[in-house]
């Protein structure tokens, strides 16, 4: 009688063994099924910081409102526009086959003045707040190691507003490329625009076209 029970033991301990065995032996492969994740988890992380503190100083300007003023939004934004955007990109994209064409000078020349028209159209149009955030949604894979963040604009008693943020790595850095609006993208609109004037007016044209654009956002938000 004495020995049955002690013959269930030995086999609880054998495996008990057995399971430890595997534990040893599968815990590496599942560590290593996990690590895609915990790194894409990683990316995503990093990848949204530029677009975060880009919300968050909209909100930012939002409350402040009139208060501020459009100088004073612009003041605000203009550090943190020009951080968290790659424009060298966004320019070499918005002008297509022109951005070639351009000498240095003038491809910088262009680069500034569409970072200023970015800052000035941010001030012209986040100008009041009623209760909106930023909530993040997805993230999204693509080409060439980008990222496409999926963000809602909420509001009390307001049909939420898609945002689409499309980021990549620029020395490092993650940094903003592309905003798609509801199903609009910023940069699509801008290539149609500018490589029409460049196909009919030229490269001091579009300049004089954005300095006006600028100046008009000024002036329309003076009081």
């Amino acid at each position: 009688m004495g020995g049955a029970p002690c013959a269930r033991i030995g086999r609880q301990i054998h495996l008990i063994e057995v399971l430890c065995m595997m534990l040893r032996m599968f815990f590496p492969l599942w560590l290593l099924l996990l690590l895609p994740l915990l790194v894409q988890a990683d990316n995503v992380s990093e990848a949204k910081a530029p677009v975060d503190r880009l919300n968050h100083a909209l909100l930012d300007v939002m409350r402040g409102g009139p208060q501020l003023g459009y100088h004073g939004r612009y003041k605000k934004l203009d550090p943190i526009v020009r951080e968290t955007f790659e424009f060298e990109a966004v320019s070499l994209i918005a002008l297509g086959a022109h951005w070639k064409k351009l000498d240095d000078t003038q491809k910088q020349e262009f680069k500034v003045k569409l970072t200023d028209l970015s800052v000035a159209t941010y001030a012209a149009q986040f100008k009041t707040f009623a209760g909106e955030d930023f909530v993040f949604d997805s993230s999204q894979d693509l080409k060439n190691g980008r990222l496409l963040l999926r963000y809602n604009l909420v509001a009390p008693k307001e049909k939420p507003i898609r945002f689409e943020y499309l980021v990549g790595q620029f020395n490092g850095s993650w940094r903003i490329i592309n905003i798609v609006v509801d199903g609009i993208s910023d940069l699509a609109l801008k290539k149609a625009q500018y490589t029409s004037v460049m196909d009919r007016e030229g490269f001091d044209a579009l300049l004089a076209k954005l300095t006006q654009k600028i100046s008009d956002y000024a002036k329309n938000n003076a009081v």
